[in-house]
């Protein structure tokens, strides 16, 4: 079954295509098939009123978006910070998380 990504950045265009890419090796390494969108921040929540994603990865603060304690979701999908991809500081964390939620650990 190919679970459903949703990666979101201020313009959708630069920093979420990096994001994007470095989740698709990610994934490949790790044999998880994906389908990975791109948008805009302010898109995330009407996209996750329409559609099922099993994860938003965002270098932003995503419009209606919930934070209880360090947990970040929107309509149940949880959120993750995308910083690490740009910057390289905790990328490791970053992959580990995205692995955790895809395969339901």
């Amino acid at each position: 079954m190919s679970k459903k990504i949703l990666v979101a950045c201020g313009t959708a265009i630069a920093t979420a295509t990096v994001v994007a890419t470095k989740i698709k090796d990610l994934l490949r390494e790790n044999k998880i098939k994906a389908e990975i969108s791109q948008c805009k921040s302010f898109e995330v929540k009407g996209k996750v009123n329409y559609q099922k994603y099993d994860l938003i990865v965002s270098t932003t603060k995503v419009s209606g978006e919930v934070t209880e304690g360090e947990t970040r979701t929107i309509n149940g999908v949880p959120i993750l910070n995308g910083i690490p991809y740009l910057t390289g500081m905790k990328k490791d964390i970053l992959d580990q998380d995205i692995l955790k939620i895809l395969k339901g650990i």
